[in-house]
This record gives structure tokens, sequence and C-alpha cells, in this order.
């Protein structure tokens, strides 16, 4: 085998296992930021549970509302 050759041949060994090793550290980053961000998420969610919640109780409230002012206004 050339000299030549294997010189190249560790060049692409060698870059072969940089973008291995980027490609795992990046993709393990990724994981722990999204755990990370899961109880904000759930957080959000529940806010927006509430909220919801909240505008269905009123909505509620406005309907019986409107009932009573019609029954009066019928009498």
């Amino acid at each position: 085998m050339n000299p030549m050759n294997k010189v190249l041949g560790s060049i692409l060994a060698g870059g072969a296992g940089v973008a291995a090793g980027w490609f795992v550290k990046n993709s393990k980053e990724k994981r722990s930021t999204l755990e990370e961000n899961k109880s904000l998420l759930e957080k959000l969610k529940q806010a927006e549970r509430k909220l919801y919640e909240a505008g269905k109780q009123r909505d509620e409230q406005l309907k019986n509302i409107k009932s009573e002012i019609n029954n009066k206004v019928s009498k």
C-alpha cells in the first residue's frame, strides 16, 4: 500500500471520528435541553388549561345572566 494512501486513509478516518463525535454530542445536548424544558412546557399547558376553565366558567355565568334578563323582560 502506498504511504500516501495510508496518510489519506488516516485523515479520512480521523475526520469521520470527529464528525461522529460531534453528532453524538449535539444530539445529547438537544435531548438534555428538551428534558430540562419539559417542566416549563408542563407549566404552560397547565396555565392554558386553567385559562380555558376560567373562560368556560365565565361563559356559563354570562349565559345565566342573559337568561335571567330575558326572563325578567318577557314577564
